[in-house]
Parts: C-alpha cells; sequence; structure tokens
C-alpha cells in the first residue's frame, strides 16, 4: 500500500467541521478519547466520535472504570438511558474554539487546548497538546477505492470524573474522505484497519514521552507512527506492533518497536468494549530512566470486523436502533485474527457424532 506519513501545526480552522485538508476531501470522522489514572488508583477509558453513525449525530462509546478482566466488557459510569450513546450535535465557533455538543456532551477544540465534558458534567477534562500533529495520507489506489487522511493530535489530560481528580493521556484524531460517504462506507476498519496503539510515559526527571503506531490489514504494510519525546514530534512510517492473547484472543500484551530507537512492551490490563479496545501499562521499555506513570490504549478489529458493522447498519435500517454490541459478542472468541463462535467446533463436534 502507497501511504505517506507528516507533521503540521494545526490551525484553528482545521478543527472545523467543513475544513478541506486537500482537493474533494471532507471530514467523515473526528473522534477523541483518553485514558486516566485517578487519585482513588481507579484506571478510566472514555471516548465519543461524530459524525457517527451518519452526518447528524455522534456516537457517546461510555465512559468506563477499568475492572482488571481481559475476557469481558468494563464497566460503564453511566447508563446510556440518562445520556444517549446515539444523538444529534451542534457545531459554534468561538474566537478561540470550535465546539461541538449536545445535552449530554461539550467539546472544545483549541488549536493547543481542548476542553471535554460528559454526562452531565461528571467527566470534566482539559488537555494540552504536545508535539505537532502527525498525519498520514492514503490516496486511492487498487484494493483501497476511497482515499483517507487522517491527522491525529496528543496531549496530556487532567480532571475529574465523579470528584475523582485524574489525569493520562488525551488523543483527538480528525479523518477525511470523499464527503458524501459515512465513516463506515469509507471501509477505513477493514481494508486498512487491523491493530493500533498509542502511549504516553512520564519519566522520574518529569520528561514525556509517547504517540501512536499502528499495524494495517495483512498484505497493505501499513505501520504509520508518530513519536513524541520531549514536545518533539517525529512521523514513522517503520511501526511494528507484535501481540500476545488470552484463551479468548483478547489482547494481553503490545510490544511496539520503532526502528532502532524504541522497544516497549504494553501489558493489557481491562477491556472495555471487547474485544475491540484495551486499557495498558508500560511492563518494560528501552530507556535508562524510571517510569513513574504510564496509559497505553491498544485497538484490535479483526479482520471480519465489517460483519458486525454491516449488522449493527442493518439492525438499524430495520428496527430504527442499534443493537447491543455486548449481546452480538458474548459468545464469540478472536482466534487467527478473525471473529468465531466460541462453541462453533464443539457444536459440529456433537453434530458430526450423531
Amino acid at each position: 500500500m502507497r501511504y505517506y506519513t507528516y507533521l503540521e501545526e494545526p490551525t484553528l480552522d482545521s478543527y472545523r467541521l467543513d475544513y478541506c485538508p486537500r482537493d474533494q476531501l471532507g471530514t467523515v470522522l473526528i473522534c477523541q478519547w483518553v485514558v486516566m489514572t485517578g487519585a482513588s488508583g481507579v484506571v478510566y477509558h472514555s471516548m465519543r466520535a461524530l459524525p457517527l453513525p451518519d452526518k447528524q449525530t455522534t456516537v457517546n462509546f461510555g465512559t468506563y472504570r477499568a475492572t482488571g478482566r481481559l475476557d469481558e466488557p468494563g464497566e460503564l459510569m453511566y447508563s446510556f438511558r440518562d445520556f444517549p450513546a446515539v444523538e444529534q450535535f451542534r457545531v459554534s465557533h468561538a474566537p478561540d474554539t470550535v465546539v461541538y455538543d449536545s445535552a449530554s456532551f461539550r467539546f472544545e477544540e483549541g488549536v493547543s487546548e481542548y476542553r471535554w465534558t460528559e454526562a452531565g458534567g461528571s467527566v470534566d477534562l482539559t488537555a494540552a497538546r504536545l508535539g505537532q500533529a502527525c498525519t498520514f495520507w492514503v490516496p486511492e489506489q487498487p484494493g483501497f477505492p476511497h482515499p483517507v487522511l487522517s491527522r491525529s493530535h496528543l496531549g496530556k489530560v487532567a480532571g475529574t470524573v465523579n470528584g475523582d481528580p485524574v489525569e493520562g493521556i488525551f488523543m483527538v484524531d480528525h479523518i477525511y474522505s470523499r464527503p458524501e460517504l459515512s465513516f463506515r462506507e469509507t471501509r477505513f476498519t477493514t481494508h486498512l484497519h487491523h491493530y493500533w496503539m498509542n502511549w504516553l510515559v512520564e519519566y522520574d526527571d518529569g520528561s514525556l514521552e509517547g504517540g501512536f503506531g499502528w499495524r494495517g490489514q495483512p498484505g497493505t504494510g501499513f505501520s504509520a507512527a508518530h513519536h513524541v519525546v520531549d514536545g518533539v514530534s517525529h512521523a514513522r512510517t517503520d511501526a511494528r506492533l507484535d501481540i500476545g492473547r488470552t484463551d479468548r484472543g483478547t489482547m494481553e500484551t503490545l510490544t511496539l518497536r520503532l526502528g532502532d530507537d524504541l522497544t516497549a512492551r504494553f501489558d493489557q490490563h481491562s477491556s472495555t468494549d471487547w474485544p475491540i479496545h484495551t486499557l495498558g501499562a508500560v511492563g518494560e521499555i528501552s530507556r535508562d530512566k524510571t517510569v513513574v506513570k504510564s496509559w497505553n490504549l491498544s485497538e484490535n478489529f479483526p479482520i471480519n470486523w465489517g460483519l458486525v458493522e454491516d449488522y449493527q447498519a442493518a439492525h438499524a435500517a430495520l428496527y430504527g436502533k442499534y443493537p447491543s454490541l455486548r449481546r452480538i459478542l458474548d459468545t464469540v472468541t478472536v482466534a487467527d485474527g478473525r471473529l468465531r463462535l466460541a462453541d462453533a467446533t464443539s457444536s459440529q463436534s456433537k453434530e458430526n457424532a450423531s
């Protein structure tokens, strides 16, 4: 696959919903997320995206409390009955920020600072950008019919969750493709995305290091990366991600290699929306420094994840609402990078025996 990575210094206009980074490209997704540790010792994960699933709506993926259990979903901090999973959103523009909000959330994007509240203010966060924005550009080509450009912004976040003071890693992506497409229609998660991770480490001398790394679908060779060291960004194309799994197929360890410059193992301790997201921390890193704090979010889209996306879309078109992802995946494992029914082998054996 042909692709390019490069650094940008974002402007306020680049956060607008109508921003056009290249000819005939428009916004198909804005997604922000955090992994945070509270003063209580609890680890939290929160994520939201828009425009998703269509051009007028936003998806609240939820705020989760880490449970220490890898093979099952995490615990939601609030009910989707009180704060809907899918709702319409608004856009407004202030002198120093672009604002996305609804009755449930408010997200203010400034050039280098961000403010995000969820669930009536029970989640209240402020983030500051680290380094530059890192962009990858995948032009239209055989096997990838819709071009995609993604601009990522890494930050350090602080705030409160239900009154618990928190700090951790913040990231927001702005993704562009053909303006008439929804994010699902770009087939980003089935044609390009397989594994992704981001990370932030604070050392005993107060310095920070972090970024993101990708491993694309088999055969793509996609390995974009952003590496931030003491506020200086580096755009790379040499990320290597090696995965260790539990018996159910959940990501248990993830080792990131950036050429000869870095090797770091991240031990996963909890899932949120199994099997896609797991939370972790540094287990080992090739630095002569002591790690005092670390955060990591890992993302695994099975090769056949498109079947789930298609089912969700068909269910919504037929019944007017999206099905429970938790119920869909209740009896599923991940094997050889694919979702499989957990009892498929035993059921087939019983059928053959009869």
